[in-house]
């Protein structure tokens, strides 16, 4: 008896310390999760766990994990946008990495700098990420990959470039399913979702963002269910499920005010109220934008007090309570003082023209209406110019490295063959002054009967077209005018012989009749430029252009406060005219830009599209562009013509 009691004790005194083991490397995990999603709020939560937790690694011997809270207070201090801490700590979890040579941590933290990285550089984020992706796919190192892919992903929406977004969306997508990694499925999923936002897949949009949903309430993630829970309520404002909308920002609100972080609280009231509005759940709207106000006046960011404000003035609009908008309106003004947000500038306008149009003030209204107008014109045009300057710097550093490495092998080529060419000079020299003068008379000759040709067809085309519109316009008179006109014809025998009582509806049919005719003559001769002059009525068909297609149009006039002739702008408008008609029939154009501006003593007409181009010759010969030749022969113009492959086409007109 005694012997097995003394096994039994010598086994207590084994297992018992392998137990209390396994219980501290459960509770470092435990706090090594809870640290990492505290990094997005809770500053106090992150440095005292951090503090347990690298104490438990100390007496564990896993000087590793160490690096790993280095990491977290990294985490956290990048985002609370304090950038030069948050490297301070990825630098100690890289040298606690490197000493314990857990090269799993070293790629995990290098991530978490690249992402640093992309903030100032893509390309260069974009090559770092490539290079990590190599390291973590040799070491196996499955979370870390899906990081990556996650961080490619963005590089490239940042980029613009959505297929290739998508494909590493999916990559990662499917590798986390395959590894049963369900955060980064969330996150993955929620992502992905938004690329579908952005191209007005709202049915796949929402079904990802459900799925989401799903995972983050199962893992009990709270940032993660916030954010798919925000982009359910923008998924299903979009269709204009404005219920919909409504119970989703409810719950996003009860999940920020789980984290606690004042933004995301403020943010979710905004929208929630901003959804009861759209609605017309008035007085729920009014008491979620006076929440907002109220936690907005102790966090004093500018930013969100100014949108409050905005909010809860659009919901005192619509319930007429007039004093409560203008002091929204005086705060916002106040704020603006500070920070001149030119798109907070626009929203301000849009309530003041609201609270106006309810007050029956029809002329302040319809004046801040054009001021609102204007002022989206010019915000739109300075986010285009933005986006292009930033798009060609990305894509400038990508063409310059391109041309670096061309250029040394060029050299390379030009130097093993200098010896070569400079025996072949004075040969070459002696033939090709041979042949100079037989090049000059077969230029002159192929001229000539280019310019035969081209006339000769012009001719023809011109009679050709000519034609088409003489039955274009018997066509619109016989089908159109005629049978309208026998319609009314009708209608006045039966009244007069007393079959019919009344002529009801003949007026309205006289009025369509006129309009028919109106049209047929402003497409005859341009009235508008007699009436409105050039400027307004090529403003008047670029507008007509961009509503009603997909493009993005420019125009830019300016004469220096002097006169153009009627004939010279007759011949103007209808270039711009043909202009746009080729660029919409046949470039494939994204945007087009037209310029008439007065520099010294010439008249600069220039026409760009970002299309197609023009590649065969023959096209060139086009009735569209001799048509174009003509005219500005006629006002005595040169013509000067850049196009190609993929690079659209430039057209200058000098006057």
């Amino acid at each position: 008896m005694s012997k097995r009691l003394l096994i039994v004790l010598l086994l207590l005194l084994v297992f018992q310390p392998l137990n209390a083991q396994k219980t501290d490397i459960q509770r470092l995990e435990d706090l090594k999760l809870k640290i990492k999603q505290a990094t997005y709020y809770d500053s106090s939560t992150v440095f005292s766990l951090g503090k347990q937790c690298i104490q438990l690694a100390k007496k564990l011997n896993k000087e590793n994990e160490i690096g790993y809270v280095y990491q977290y207070y990294g985490s956290f201090k990048y985002y609370a946008n304090n950038i030069s801490e948050a490297k301070k700590y990825y630098a100690k979890s890289l040298t606690v990495g490197e000493k314990t040579k857990d090269y799993q941590l070293i790629n995990s933290t290098k991530i978490r700098l690249n992402f640093l990285i992309m903030d100032q550089d893509v390309l260069k984020a974009e090559d770092g990420f490539k290079k990590l992706l190599i390291d973590a796919q040799r070491g196996h190192y499955i979370e870390n990959q899906l990081e990556i892919y996650n961080g490619l992903g963005i590089v490239y929406e940042a980029r613009l470039m959505y297929d290739k977004a998508t494909e590493n969306y999916l990559k990662g997508l499917r590798m986390s399913e395959k590894y049963d990694k369900k955060i980064p499925t969330g996150y993955l999923l929620n992502n992905l979702a938004l690329i579908k936002l952005k191209s007005k897949k709202y049915v796949e949009a929402k079904k990802d963002l459900e799925r989401a949903l799903v995972i983050s309430t199962e893992t009990e993630q709270p940032r993660l269910r916030l954010i798919v829970l925000n982009n359910l309520g923008l998924v299903t404002h979009e269709i204009k499920d404005f219920k919909g909308s409504v119970i989703h920002y409810k719950q996003t609100v009860v999940e920020a005010k789980k984290i606690g972080f004042p933004s995301g609280i403020i943010a979710a009231y905004i929208n929630l109220s901003s959804s009861y509005l759209d609605n017309k759940q008035l007085t729920e709207a009014s008491n979620s934008s006076d929440s907002a106000l109220a936690i907005v006046q102790t966090y004093r960011d500018p930013l969100f007090i100014i949108n409050s404000f905005l909010v809860r003035g659009m919901v005192s609009v619509e319930q007429k309570d007039f004093a409560t908008v203008e002091r929204c309106i005086d705060s916002v003004q106040f704020y603006l003082l500070k920070d001149d947000d030119p798109n907070f500038r626009k929203e301000l306008i849009s309530l003041q023209s609201k609270l106006a149009a309810a007050q029956r003030n029809y002329k302040l209204a319809y004046e801040l209406e054009q001021k609102f107008s204007a002022l989206s014109d010019s915000i739109r045009e300075v986010s285009n110019e933005n986006e292009q300057m930033r798009l060609q710097t990305i894509y400038g550093k990508e063409r310059l490295e391109n041309e670096l490495t061309d250029s040394k092998q060029r050299n390379k080529i030009l130097r093993t063959q200098s010896d070569l060419k400079s025996a072949n000079y004075r040969f070459t020299f002696l033939v090709i002054l041979s042949l100079f003068l037989l090049i000059l008379a077969a230029i002159y000759i192929y001229h000539v009967r280019k310019s035969r040709k081209i006339k000769s067809l012009f001719s023809q085309k011109l009679i050709e077209q000519i034609d088409e519109e003489r039955s274009r316009i018997s066509k619109d008179l016989h089908d159109d005018i005629g049978q309208s006109l026998a319609v009314v014809k009708s209608k006045l025998n039966l009244f007069t012989t007393g079959k019919i009582t009344n002529l009801d509806g003949v007026d309205a049919e006289i009025g369509d009749i006129l309009e028919q005719t109106r049209l047929l003559s402003h497409q005859l001769h341009p009235t508008a430029l007699e009436k409105i002059g050039l400027e307004s009525a090529l403003n008047s068909i670029i507008e007509k252009t961009q509503s009603g297609t997909d493009m993005v149009c420019n125009f830019d006039f300016d004469l220096d406060g002097r006169e153009v002739d009627l004939e010279t702008s007759s011949q103007i408008y209808r270039i711009i005219q043909e202009c746009i008609s080729n660029t919409i029939k046949h470039a494939r154009a994204s945007a087009l830009k037209v310029s008439v501006e007065r520099k010294t003593d010439e008249l600069i007409i220039q026409y760009r599209d970002n299309g197609i181009g023009i590649t065969d010759s023959q096209n060139k010969l086009g009735l569209g562009l001799l048509t174009i030749q003509e005219r500005t022969a006629i006002i005595g113009g040169r013509l000067e013509l850049k196009t190609g492959t993929n690079k659209g086409i430039s057209l200058t007109i000098t006057i």
